[in-house]
């Protein structure tokens, strides 16, 4: 089949990969000049990645240990967790390498730009001529605005994007532990984060819902932290009425909102979604389907940030204090974020008070 994917991300190269290798013609367009630039993620991957096999060295800035949780009154606790901070650059380059390598084709400079019945519009960004192609399949990867998913009617009406803000920082940090920061005035809905590359470098930014830029500017300011480089993007927050499957087009990674909304983390989905969708694809299987398990995961998620979203910062200390408890402590540092179902489950088994923010569910 003859198979269109728009947008050159982790979720598109992977998916194109995976089908270029089955014999696939596989077409990826890309709106940017270069895959991975720029760069809108702070690139943190659980330990759960592992399961892929893929080699690390290829993208691997540092290796995390530990993460410390910062509540609003500054109460302090740390959980083991082996996570990975990686090059954006690298490790969009290593898909969509895998990609080439399988026989399909990259297209930069090429940007969607409409529907015509069963014909794409796709103009080539620097000489301004538009194409038209007619694929077989179009799989839309473009990222949470997706232009893609619009044009096939796609997206709910009440699906919600964040806007991270972040910069990378200079300074003096714990090379391996992410810190993150809680409460209403430092970032409502969501935390603040300092993932360092190394003992003198680090990723620091806020996301919320909106003046992203008003609390990454006070955050920065309470650090004395100054920019050396700043980086934005909008992150999807999953939506479970979200259809993935319309006519000839597919979803698969942000543009589906495939993100975790408790910490807005969409690599691993992603690429679990695009191993379901090529799957679903080659073997004629039900995508919808196919997806559910990862659907569970995701809406589980998105129950716990809606409960959290309304949290006053006395919640946030009161939350923070019962995971600080070694039963607690032990079920976090088993589980990863990836691994919600069982790290929640087994949570209120030990401590059943934490059934108490149950009233912020709507």
């Amino acid at each position: 089949m003859n198979i269109a994917i728009i947008g050159a991300g982790p979720a598109g190269c992977y998916t194109g990969y995976l089908l270029a290798k089955e014999g696939h013609e596989v077409s990826i367009y890309e709106n940017h000049s270069a895959v991975g630039s720029p760069i809108q993620c702070t690139g943190i991957l659980t330990s759960d990645f592992d399961q892929f096999g893929f080699p690390l060295d290829s993208f691997l800035v540092n290796t995390i240990d530990s993460i410390e949780v910062i509540s609003p009154s500054n109460q302090k606790i740390t959980i083991k967790q082996r996570d990975y901070i990686v090059c954006r650059i690298r490790f969009d380059n290593f898909f969509a390498d895998k990609a080439k390598n399988a026989g399909a084709k990259i297209f930069v400079n090429h940007s969607f730009q409409r529907r015509e019945g069963n014909t794409l519009v796709i103009k080539e960004t620097e000489n301004k001529r538009e194409i038209q192609i007619t694929p077989d399949i179009v799989i839309a990867a473009d990222g949470p605005l997706s232009p893609t998913a619009k044009a096939y009617g796609f997206y709910h009406p009440r699906r919600e994007n964040y806007y991270g803000v972040q910069a990378i920082v200079k300074g003096t940090f714990e090379p391996h532990t992410i810190k993150t920061y809680f409460g209403n005035e430092i970032c409502p809905g969501l935390f603040a984060w300092i993932a360092p590359e190394s003992s003198t470098s680090a990723r620091v930014g806020v996301a919320t819902l909106k003046n992203s830029k008003h609390y990454f500017d006070l955050f920065m300011k309470e650090h004395n932290f100054t920019a050396a480089e700043m980086q934005a993007g909008t992150i999807p927050v999953y939506h479970p009425k979200q259809k993935l499957h319309r006519e000839n087009c597919y979803l698969v990674g942000d543009a589906a909102g495939y993100v975790k909304a408790t910490t807005l983390g969409g690599l691993i989905p992603g690429l679990q979604q695009a191993e379901i969708l090529a799957r679903a694809i080659v073997e004629q299987k039900n995508y919808d389907h196919d997806v559910a398990p990862l659907r569970k995961k995701l809406g589980l998620h998105l129950k716990v940030h809606e409960i959290m979203a309304r949290f006053s910062d006395k919640d946030w200390d009161t939350l923070i204090s019962y995971v600080g408890q070694p039963k607690i402590q032990a079920i976090f540092e088993k589980y990863t974020r990836d691994n919600p179902i069982p790290l929640v489950s087994h949570a209120l088994l030990k401590e059943p008070r934490f059934l108490r923010f149950g009233k912020y569910l709507r």
